[in-house]
């Protein structure tokens, strides 16, 4: 997957033990933000030692799937290609696993790219620093992978120009430069100061109606340490304000979530870094004009702007049925649509820890084969999504795939699961437990036992 190939540097964007399996942690020797290489080899450890590398089929394109004709029958039908030999194969549960996005880049189209002299290319291509040495170089974007990719333009590039729409609320690897961001943002305390969940707490409620001023000075006193840590104003207007317009605690929840490398701000203070607020309006032949009427000269375009979701392996009448609207599918615990039975998804939503949510969400459908736990009627499971979708576009920012977003919501979502399988989710222990439950972060490690088998 995704890990397999990247970009020039690719690599994790949160510290190394917020993205690791439960029950395997990443060794000792591995560095924070761990680099994509690192994280392949050590899925392969995973697969090899849990003798999953046995079960899997490498080299092999799923081509299409159908239901089984039998309505009494249930399943799918899988045809799949292998070195030119084509397979068929039948299943009663289908799970799909292909992430949130595909391998088809997204890349905007604008006028003039037919004159433009120079090179237009994908977040994807960008596989080495050679391709912009001695360039000048405009990345297009604002999230991840457009930080990374002007950070490593400006090593070598004779300019490193970074284009984006809207700038977006940073989240630093440490807090005033020491403190974690886990300790402020992955505890039970500030998910109860974040918008209330689609089924909030008694205590949350009453935090976010009594409480409620208090909860708006808190973000505002977020944003004061962001503004002043990553030194966000325009110092009076003698450079680019990167200020954002929407409140941190909503800002967080949108399409571009900025956990980025700890250099990039800085370079763009010191002018490593050119930023511009706008968006392309055309190509001309060694430049690009902004909507803004600004021109900025390159050789290179670097679109960090995303992929597309691809199901088209999927029939139609299975795709009509999970209901695909312009901001995503949206399932029962973000694993099933009561509309197409035998059909799961595990990994189609984004948390601050993947890793550790698709765990759980494994753990869940498995605990579902055995009967350990029951499903709710189709009509109640279409209520609940009904619920979540109308929760989620009530106030949290559009994206392609809002669907799929919960971010820090994850506590909240992880709890759920956990509670539907008869697993308590306060996972602290010791004497200090309420107190760690409050104040301290929710990472993996807290759910070993859980995925080990040993809850």
């Amino acid at each position: 997957g995704v890990w397999a190939a990247g970009y020039s540097n690719f690599g994790v964007q949160v510290q190394k033990e917020l993205y690791e399996f439960p029950d395997w942690p990443l060794s000792a020797d591995v560095p924070n933000f761990t680099p994509g290489p690192v994280i392949q080899n050590y899925l392969e450890d995973y697969a090899k030692h849990f003798d999953i590398w046995p079960n899997i089929r490498f080299n092999t394109t799923v081509t299409g799937v159908k239901e089984r004709t039998s309505p009494s029958q249930g399943g799918w039908v899988v045809t799949a290609e292998s070195a030119g030999k084509q397979s068929t194969d039948e299943f009663d549960l289908l799970v799909i696993c292909t992430g949130l996005f595909s391998n088809i880049p997204y890349m905007p189209q604008f006028a003039g790219e037919e004159t433009f002299n120079g090179r237009i290319i994908h977040i994807s291509e960008f596989t080495t620093r050679d391709i912009v040495k001695n360039k000048k170089v405009v990345v297009v974007g604002f999230g991840k992978s457009a930080s990374d990719a002007a950070l490593e333009a400006s090593k070598v590039a004779s300019k490193t120009t970074i284009v984006f729409r809207e700038p977006h609320w940073p989240v630093p690897p440490n807090l005033l430069g020491i403190l974690p961001f886990k300790w402020a943002m992955l505890n039970r305390l500030t998910s109860s100061l974040i918008p209330p969940y689609v089924q909030p707490s008694n205590v949350e409620r009453v935090v976010h109606s009594l409480g409620k001023p208090l909860v708006w000075f808190w973000w505002r006193l977020v944003e004061l340490l962001l503004i002043a840590q990553c030194r966000l104003w325009s110092r009076f207007g003698t450079r680019p304000s990167l200020i954002p317009q929407k409140p941190v605690e909503i800002d967080t929840f949108g399409e571009s979530t900025m956990l980025p490398r700890p250099n990039f701000y800085s370079l763009m203070r010191n002018g490593s870094i050119e930023p511009h607020q706008g968006q392309i309006s055309e190509y001309q032949s060694n430049s690009i004009l902004l909507n803004t009427g600004e021109k900025i000269e390159a050789d290179v375009v670097i679109l960090a702007t995303g992929w597309k979701s691809d199901f088209s392996f999927l029939p139609e009448s299975v795709m009509s049925r999970l209901n695909f609207e312009d901001d995503g599918f949206y399932l029962y615990r973000h694993i099933l649509n009561p509309q197409v039975p035998n059909l799961a998804f595990i990994g189609i939503m984004s948390t601050i820890s993947n890793m550790l949510t698709y765990n759980l969400q494994a753990l869940w459908l498995c605990e579902l084969i055995k009967g350990t736990h029951q499903l709710p009627s189709g009509d109640e499971m279409q209520e609940s999504i009904e619920q979540l979708k109308a929760w989620k576009r009530s106030w949290m920012p559009f994206s392609r795939a809002r669907s799929s977003r919960l971010l820090l919501h994850m506590l909240h979502y992880h709890d759920e699961l956990l509670k539907d399988i008869g697993i308590s989710p306060l996972r602290k222990t010791g004497i200090f437990a309420p107190f760690k439950e409050a104040f301290a972060p929710y990472q993996p490690s807290d759910y070993k036992s859980i995925v080990s088998g040993k809850a």
